[in-house]
Order: structure tokens, then C-alpha cells, then sequence
């Protein structure tokens, strides 16, 4: 069995600047397509996971994008250098996460600046 600790890390709002996405059943998927298009990389963020991947972290990349922008996301990972083992489209869609074992974007990003 693998022993290495795993990490799922959401991709927009996260792993991309937090942005005002607009309501997903309101508009086509060529609008959008041109949303995900546009959307900037959290630049820490990407560095702090990128770090953890190589310490010998599992990373889960997931996401509530459809399957329809699988390879466009794909794209924006690889262009962003982002290191990810696993990829997982179509997340349930939520307001809130409860989990016992969740963190923010925020908190990541302190907790990793007091650490070596």
C-alpha cells in the first residue's frame, strides 16, 4: 500500500485568483469556455502546491468544471506548471465544504510561510 500522504486541492478560487465566476446555469458553454480562458493563476498557491509534490506529497487536482473542459483545464495546469498526480473533474457543487480536514487558499499560504 502507498503510505505517501495525499493532498485534494480545488482549481478555481484556489489554484486561479478568486474571481467573480458567473452562475454556471446561466450561461452557454462557449461563454463559459472564454471564463476559463481568462482566469489567472494563484501564483503562491501553485508554488506552495508545487512544493508539497515534491516533499512526496499525493495531489489531487479537482474541480466542478464539466467533462466538456477537461482538456482546456488540462492545458491551463500544464501552461501554469502546476504538479498534480490525479485529476478529477465534475465535483459536486456547493456554497460550503464541511470536512474535518479542510483549509483555505489563506491559511495555506500562512501556515506555509512559518514553516522551513
Amino acid at each position: 500500500m502507498d503510505n505517501r500522504k495525499r493532498i485534494a486541492c480545488d482549481l478555481d478560487g484556489t489554484l486561479t485568483l478568486k474571481g467573480k465566476f458567473p452562475e454556471i446555469y446561466n450561461i452557454t458553454p462557449q461563454e463559459l469556455w472564454k471564463v476559463y480562458e481568462r482566469v489567472k493563476p494563484d501564483v503562491q498557491m501553485i508554488k506552495i502546491l508545487n512544493k508539497l509534490y515534491k516533499k512526496g506529497y499525493v495531489i489531487y487536482i479537482f474541480t466542478s468544471r464539466s467533462d466538456l473542459f477537461q482538456r482546456q483545464t488540462k492545458k491551463w495546469l500544464d501552461k501554469n506548471k502546476v504538479k498534480y498526480h490525479h485529476f478529477i473533474m465534475n465535483k459536486p457543487f456547493y456554497d460550503l465544504l464541511i470536512d474535518d480536514k479542510a483549509i483555505r487558499p489563506e491559511e495555506i499560504k500562512l501556515w506555509n510561510s512559518v514553516t522551513p
